[in-house]
């Protein structure tokens, strides 16, 4: 790839045009502001600079280019972020490689795209898939559209045709298309309509396989392609190139199970909805959430419905109306509620999946959309249909609804929750609120050791308290650079005084190496906003002063609780003392915020 598509497209697209195509971004002075995308976060602190073609975020540490943005937001690789540039510019990627020399992910994505071509020419041939298929509902412009194909019940087809276009077996193996068998080589996929799966950035990564012109028992309904270099089924959803524009413009995201549910889905102008089919869910959290589901890390392990939740937080998951459906839809909304996700379920009649619904009764998928229930009021209602027994139906609440409710984050949300549960159900408000408060009590226990919290709450204010330095220290070596008439020395000696020796040594010694950074990045958050240094400063030192106290004051209750150790002459009577100052200290600390 030459080095002036990139320079080109960098020409032609505006890192704000790009970055605001995604989220709302606001001006602020000569730059642009928005509310990160890659944590959550209530104020902005993600910063868009337009002279450097750059941004950062003050909150997370996330910086780059227009590249290095689409690669994130969209969960693929620079070629793919590349892909979606160059056709958003209009420029035509320049290869400056011979094939000798091709990056190996660069020629299996080729492969992919040769054995779609393949498998679409073969549905061309046969009557009988099309005809299949145009019964179940589909047009021909769906299976256009989303490059739908068929492979003949041959052992060699699609392998001989890759191998006379010159590619090698050991390569068409990786890619998950053919199978060794004591020396020999065999195609995966055979006698079946195919459905390719497709990376956010619309390249082929893997396929989907539906056995068509054969029965036998011995083979599966379904085959997916296996893990690839390019393929993990955690990370990518059916549909979603086609569906990601949709999410965002119109504020949720539709999860079904299969491929024709989709397809029939997007027929009918339900653009935004995406499949799990030939695809997982990672259900780790569900084990878990508290230790996997209740931190910004978790969307690292829950790829799938990562891009999902930047495009939006909300979440319709609508799956077949039998029980293995629900218990489907209620792993899927377990996961997505760890991630703080708003979540519904669509309540499908019994023995019917979207693809039949939408079939026989489009306008009914229309209101079951519609009419979706967030996760808690679509199970209490089920649990309200299944008995009339009070005692069963708490019984049932703790068992179904209480696992949901303690993955929500906002107190205030649990507390709506728990009306409704009272005034579904009948059961006494105070009772189910009892009850949830040992539920909850427990599960931390069971989930979560003293230590492991006691880490976390480390971790948050050790994040927080980089944050501040690196913004303080930011403004010092700006105003150094610059010059201005803010008091350097006056600001050093006070909070020197306000932190302490030790804690002040480290960080006026820490970011040195980084000033020029730091200082660039000063420069872009504050702008024109010169006015607001004075009071920020001062903002800055008292809640770094804050956040250095709580640090603290972990440590000394890690040692109060008898964690120091197990030393038998361990004295907690002056650690109690120093505990109280710390506390009296913090509490004048925000007073004075108050003021």
């Amino acid at each position: 790839m030459s080095s002036s598509s990139v320079d080109k497209i960098k020409e032609r697209l505006s890192i704000v045009d790009v970055i605001s195509s995604y989220i709302q971004v606001e001006q602020s002075g000569k730059n642009f502001k928005a509310k990160c995308p890659f944590h959550n976060e209530k104020t902005p602190s993600f910063f868009i600079s337009p002279d450097r073609g750059t941004y950062y975020c003050f909150g997370c540490g996330e910086k780059g280019d227009i590249f290095s943005f689409v690669e994130k937001f969209e969960g693929t690789d620079f070629m793919g972020a590349l892909k979606l540039l160059a056709e958003r510019a209009g420029v035509i990627i320049e290869y400056n490689r011979n094939d000798k020399e091709k990056d190996k992910k660069e020629l299996y994505y080729e492969i992919l795209e040769e054995a779609t071509k393949f498998f679409e020419v073969n549905f061309e041939t046969n009557l009988s898939a099309r005809a299949y298929l145009l019964g179940r509902g589909m047009t021909d412009a769906s299976i256009k559209t989303f490059r739908i194909g068929y492979v003949k019940d041959e052992w060699r087809s699609l392998s001989d045709y890759l191998i006379g276009k010159g590619y090698r077996k050991e390569d068409i193996e990786t890619v998950g298309l053919i199978k060794k068998n004591e020396g020999s080589f065999y195609d995966r996929f055979r006698s079946r309509i195919i459905f390719p799966i497709s990376d956010s950035s619309g390249r082929v990564i893997a396929f989907s396989g539906r056995i068509f012109g054969k029965e036998d028992d011995k083979e599966a309904k379904y085959l997916n392609s296996p893990d690839t270099p390019l393929f993990n089924k955690s990370n990518v959803l059916f549909g979603i190139d086609k569906a990601k524009s949709s999410i965002r413009t119109r504020g949720y995201s539709i999860v079904v199970e299969g491929q024709m549910d989709l397809i029939l889905s997007h027929q009918i102008g339900f653009t935004n909805t995406v499949a799990v089919s030939g695809t997982a869910f990672t259900d780790s959290v569900v084990d878990n959430p508290l230790r996997h589901g209740q931190s910004e890390a978790s969307e690292s392990k829950i790829n799938n419905l990562g891009l999902i939740r930047r495009l939006s937080p909300n979440i319709i998951f609508a799956y077949d109306g039998d029980g293995a459906g629900v218990r489907a839809a209620s792993r899927s909304a377990m996961i997505a509620l760890s991630l703080d996700m708003q979540v519904k379920v669509a309540a499908l009649p019994e023995s019917k999946d979207p693809a039949d619904i939408i079939k026989e009764d489009a306008p009914l998928w229309k209101d079951i959309i519609k009419n979706a229930k967030d996760i808690i009021t679509f199970h209490v209602e089920r649990i309200c249909n299944n008995t009339n027994d009070i005692r069963q139906r708490g019984k049932q609440v703790r068992e179904i609804i209480f696992p949901f409710l303690v993955m929500i984050k906002s107190s205030i949300d649990k507390s709506s929750y728990i009306s409704i549960i009272h005034s579904k159900t009948g059961i006494p408000a105070n009772a189910i609120i009892e009850d949830f408060n040992l539920y909850e009590r427990n599960y931390l226990v069971n989930n979560k050791t003293e230590k492991e919290i006691s880490d976390v709450k480390k971790k948050e204010v050790v994040s927080r308290r980089d944050g501040l330095e690196k913004r303080l220290f930011g403004i010092i070596f700006w105003q150094e650079r610059e010059g201005s008439g803010i008091d350097i020395k006056k600001i050093y000696k006070e909070l020197e005084e306000r932190i302490g020796g030790e804690d002040f040594a480290r960080i006026t010694t820490s970011y040195d190496p980084f000033k020029e950074v730091l200082a660039s990045e000063a420069e872009m958050w504050y702008g024109s906003r010169i006015k607001d240094l004075p009071r920020d400063l001062a903002e800055i030192i008292l809640n770094l002063e804050e956040e250095i106290l709580n640090e603290r004051l972990i440590l000394l209750l890690d040692k109060i609780n008898g964690n120091s150790g197990g030393d038998v002459n361990f004295d907690g009577g002056p650690l109690l003392m120093d505990y109280q100052r710390i506390v009296e200290r913090i509490e004048k600390i925000k007073g004075h915020r108050l003021q």
